[in-house]
């Protein structure tokens, strides 16, 4: 069977056509669209029409696209920012019935940090057990353990474009915003103090651009990314690096989407705290993760 998922998140849109035979999947295409749903989105409030606009028009060409490659069953996923706004959950049933799709809903924090799990260990090399997840996305960030009956799940308040918008207002960001930024990171991951973790594993845009800013890649290739390991060191190093750079020096920067560079930071200072607060010195980046959990979520229904 050939399906397709789309994961609606706070900054991005992502596709992913795939043909699957029973828990293995075949990639036939993947996209992105950067229609920034969470921008400048507090709780409560609507989305911005500019952005649903977007997302509208992006989601009906991946729907067409996956269609085209013959996929039989398609569903659409939507997490933070859908989650927050008071007519996130109309948007994503106007979408689902626009575009007559299988299945289209907002996911709660816990629904998302498992589904990342299912489509984490489809492709994770290694040691599991002990592990914890991390999704970094643009409204909030889902910790979970990686496995067990009855896994430990917490939806934090620390996504990449709300830290930024509250704290990055410079070109570049001064070392005060920069030090805010890194002190309101760490406040934000108190509550995992003392968890004993044996490795992080990181997975959505995030993580996957770290690895690609690592790995000098001009031409994003999944495959590479998946299970690379990134030293905390390096991951400072590259903070630093892009920190002190101008947004349109940022954009330039290879294997760093134009669409992510006023965000990256506050990514990157999440994925550090994280790693500083778990005392670990390195982290596993996964690009599998959301996407893949919807697909297997397709297959087995």
């Amino acid at each position: 069977m050939i399906a397709a998922a789309l994961d609606l998140g706070s900054n991005t849109l992502r596709l992913l056509v795939a043909e699957l035979k029973g828990k293995d999947y075949r990639d036939l295409a993947r996209g992105l669209a950067t229609p920034r749903l969470g921008r400048g989105l507090s709780p409560g409030q609507a989305l911005h029409p500019q952005a649903k606009a977007a997302a509208r028009e992006q989601a009906g060409r991946f729907v067409a696209q996956a269609r085209e490659l013959g996929a039989q069953r398609i569903a659409l996923a939507a997490t933070a920012a859908c989650r927050l706004a008071s007519d996130g959950a109309a948007f994503v049933q106007e979408l689902g019935q626009e575009l007559a799709l299988d299945a289209a809903q907002v996911l709660s924090g816990e629904e998302e940090a498992r589904l990342a799990r299912v489509g984490v260990l489809s492709r994770l090399e290694g040691e599991a057990q002990g592990a914890l997840l991390v999704d970094v996305g643009g409204g909030s960030s889902e910790v979970s353990e990686l496995t067990g009956e009855s896994p430990f799940v917490l939806s934090l308040p620390l996504g990449a474009v709300a830290m930024s918008e509250a704290h990055l207002k410079g070109d570049p960001p001064s070392p005060s915003e920069l030090l805010a930024l890194l002190a309101a990171v760490g406040r934000g991951l108190a509550p995992l103090a003392g968890w004993p973790a044996g490795r992080l594993v990181a997975t959505a845009g995030t993580a996957a651009t770290v690895a690609a800013l690592m790995l000098d890649m001009k031409v994003y290739e999944p495959g590479r990314v998946n299970n690379l390991e990134v030293r905390l060191a390096d991951l400072e190093g590259q903070f630093i690096h892009l920190s002190a750079l101008p947004l349109a020096q940022r954009r330039q920067v290879p294997g760093l989407e134009p669409e992510r560079a006023d965000i990256i930071l506050a990514g990157m200072a999440i994925l550090r705290g994280l790693l500083l607060t778990l005392e670990l010195e390195r982290m596993t980046v996964m690009d599998a993760g959301l996407l893949e959990g919807i697909l297997q979520e397709l297959a087995a229904s």
